[in-house]
Parts: structure tokens; sequence; C-alpha cells
């Protein structure tokens, strides 16, 4: 099974991403890039369990998406 989904507003988060990055998101009930950019940034760096190896990796799969915050 692919990784990428073809159904837009469904691409999934990054693989490799730290659990405590994941448990982070989970608890924002966060599971797709695009809700990640409707959440935002700035809530994003203030999550808990949320540092910058996992924002840069967050940001550069949302890069590789097309994807920006305020997507809506």
């Amino acid at each position: 099974m692919s990784s990428k989904s073809n159904w837009p507003g469904h691409t999934p988060l990054p693989k490799g991403l730290a659990a405590p990055a994941k448990r982070a998101l989970a608890h924002e009930g966060i599971e797709t890039l695009e809700q990640l950019a409707e959440f935002g940034e700035l809530k994003l760096s203030k999550l808990h369990g949320m540092g910058p190896v996992a924002i840069a990796q967050l940001e550069d799969a949302m890069e590789e998406s097309g994807i920006s915050y305020g997507a809506r």
C-alpha cells in the first residue's frame, strides 16, 4: 500500500515522525497534512512533544505536497 494518498484532503503525516510528536498530533485529532495546515503554525509550535526536528519534518512534507498553513 502506498504511503501517499490520491484523495484530495487526505495527505498522510510523514513516516519517521517521533512518538511524542505523533501523540501530540493525535491528541489534537490531526491525522492529515491538510488538518495540520488548518491547525496552524503557532498552535503547532506550542504543543507538548513537538520539537524543532518534528516541525521541520512536517513542514518539509507539507511543502512537498503543496500544502501551506492556513489552507482550506
